[in-house]
């Protein structure tokens, strides 16, 4: 009968004692844990919970004990990180190696993502207000919320659509002002519209190169709501079970370079995906992804 493994310490999140079969540590400051203890702490609060060290997933390491007489821990071999962070005053700032893409941690819960170098997207998370916002060409804003609700603003012709969080979409058109007031028509489209009159039904991506001039344009079934965009796709799901998903497909003026963003508004979750020629670069992410977002 084997013996049971001897126990090393205790956990500073469950409090029970960790022997050497399940010890996992933080490699940026060295304190010890179970390893579903330190996992879904991680998940939730990106940092130590005994020193308070701004960590991830990718942070946390196992250890081994070797049985001899002197026991001597053994690191896994060191992670060659595909990103540089470097720590200021109240936030952290993590610059991707390939792409160049730039994520800041803020103390407060915020986080902040720019890919400016091909697409020109700005991302911000406001963990308070739970609201992610994204900030794409041609002055178009988005705004998530936990409500599932979606909004959409045209900066340079004052128009919104707005899905519901039932998945209805209304559209507003603002006409101006009438003896000294704002009028606004607001109109709950079920197929498609553009500032000028109907399309018929062909293809995203015949209509961009045919005639569409840099309009955008909605299409609706029963399984999304699709904005079209010259440079942009931007879809809200309609299906039972995926939550009010978003998904954002950007193209750049290289046709073998595209990125996606995927959102789970509910959860405030959110990942960015590059794609270079055939290659596919998750360059940042929530580091809690929820399972609307796995794939």
């Amino acid at each position: 009968m084997s013996e049971k493994s001897p126990e090393i310490g205790q956990c500073p999140i469950c409090l029970s004692n960790i022997n050497k079969s399940n010890i996992y540590a933080i490699s940026k400051c060295g304190h010890t844990f179970h390893q579903k203890c330190i996992h879904q702490w991680i998940s939730s609060a990106y940092n130590c919970p005994t020193c308070r060290t701004n960590a991830f997933k990718c942070d946390i390491i196992k250890l081994f004990i070797q049985e001899n007489n002197v026991e001597t821990v053994i690191p896994q071999k060191e992670e060659i990180l595909p990103y540089i962070e470097k720590k200021y005053d109240g936030f952290f700032r993590r610059i991707m190696k390939e792409c160049r893409c730039q994520r800041f941690q803020y103390e407060t819960g915020d986080l902040e993502y720019k890919c400016l170098k091909d697409f020109d997207i700005n991302i911000c998370s406001y963990e308070n207000s739970g609201k992610i916002q994204i900030i794409l060409p041609e002055k178009i804003i988005l705004n998530t919320y936990q409500s599932k609700t979606l909004d959409i603003i045209r900066g340079k012709t004052n128009k919104k659509s707005i899905v519901d969080p039932n998945g209805k979409l209304f559209e507003h058109f603002y006409e101006g002002m009438r003896n000294g007031e704002f009028f606004i028509t607001t109109r709950n489209k079920e197929t498609c519209r553009s500032n000028k009159f109907r399309f018929p039904k062909f293809t995203i991506k015949r209509s961009l190169k045919n005639g569409e001039n840099g309009k955008d344009f909605v299409r609706q079934n029963k399984n999304r709501i699709k904005f079209c965009f010259p440079k942009f796709t931007i879809k809200r799901s309609l299906k039972n079970g995926e939550n009010g998903k978003v998904t954002i497909h950007v193209y750049s003026d290289d046709p073998k370079k595209s990125l996606e963003i995927q959102i789970c508004p509910e959860h405030q979750s959110f990942f960015v995906e590059h794609l270079f020629e055939k290659k596919i670069t998750r360059c940042t992410n929530s580091e809690y992804l929820c399972d609307h977002l796995h794939e």
